[in-house]
């Protein structure tokens, strides 16, 4: 607690003398970087000013992270993680590669894409490689506070709010990819069908939907029984913000979800793929 007090007096000196001595201020926030590692307020100054020290100047996106992105402090509390901001910016870097990996596949090279929405963003995690990749083509949309208009400021994409009711959301405009990371893995079961059509409807004829579902063999392994539906929820998961009873934690068996899909958006091809993203999460793709 110590080292953090100090780091934050250091910070708060910094910000004072960033207009009148910017090459002092710059000398404290290093070395408020040095007393706290994973200072966010820290790390944020030294993207902002283009420190010769910053991730930005070596991975060539914003490497600017919001205090209130929960996935941030997933990495930042998780026992084996040994450098929370540089695994937390890398993971997005993952995330475009495993994405890439997956719509070459099926051919729809990411490249190739004239409109992206990139929906349950959070606080841009993967949006800030996205955005590199395809300028002014992305569109975000998530439901916490605060997330889109931090997207939108910090890497100059478009974007919207989300509902927690698939029957009141509105997307504007239709998207060659609807991309959907772990969202459906904390979905109760009996909501997935209104989801599937509502974000199928944002897809443009000849398009894809990509989301991420609980690999069934994985969740086994965890000790995992799923239900005669094929299915197992657990009304808790790493947000603090959103209610754990809509939003908790999902896993499925496979039979499951190709059920859902041909049930929801029937006569659609679709491919399924295992273990395409993180530790455990296989892709769906289904063709507009």
């Amino acid at each position: 607690m110590g080292a953090t007090r100090g780091a934050e007096a250091l910070i708060e000196e910094a910000r004072a003398l960033e207009a009148s001595n910017p090459e002092r201020s710059l000398e404290l926030y290093l070395a408020a970087a040095e007393r706290d590692r994973y200072n966010l307020g820290a790390h944020n100054a030294l993207e902002r000013l283009r420190a010769p020290q910053s991730y930005g100047r070596w991975m060539r996106v914003d490497c600017t992270i919001d205090p209130r992105d929960e996935i941030y402090r997933f990495f930042a509390t998780h026992p084996l993680a040994s450098n929370p901001i540089r695994e937390y910016l890398a993971d997005g870097w993952r995330t475009l590669s495993e994405l890439m990996e997956i719509l070459e596949s099926v051919d729809r090279p990411l490249t190739r894409s004239r409109s992206l929405l990139e929906f349950a963003s959070g606080f841009g995690r993967f949006t800030r490689h996205l955005a590199r990749v395809l300028p002014g083509r992305v569109t975000v949309s998530d439901v916490q506070p605060g997330s889109v208009d931090f997207a939108r400021a910090q890497f100059g994409v478009k974007g919207f709010y989300s509902e927690g009711d698939p029957s009141a959301l509105r997307i504007p405009g239709k998207h060659d990819i609807v991309f959907v990371l772990s969202m459906f893995t904390h979905l109760p079961p009996r909501r997935w069908g209104a989801w599937l059509q509502a974000l199928f409807a944002a897809v443009e004829p000849g398009g894809v939907l990509v989301l991420s579902v609980h690999n069934e063999a994985h969740g086994r392994e965890l000790g995992v029984s799923y239900g005669d539906d094929g299915t197992h929820f657990i009304a808790s998961s790493e947000s603090t913000a959103l209610d754990p009873g809509a939003y908790g934690t999902t896993l499925t068996t496979r039979s499951f979800v190709e059920r859902q899909i041909a049930q929801a958006l029937p006569g659609r091809p679709f491919h399924y793929r295992e273990i395409a993203f993180w530790n455990g999460q296989d892709a769906v793709v289904v063709e507009g």
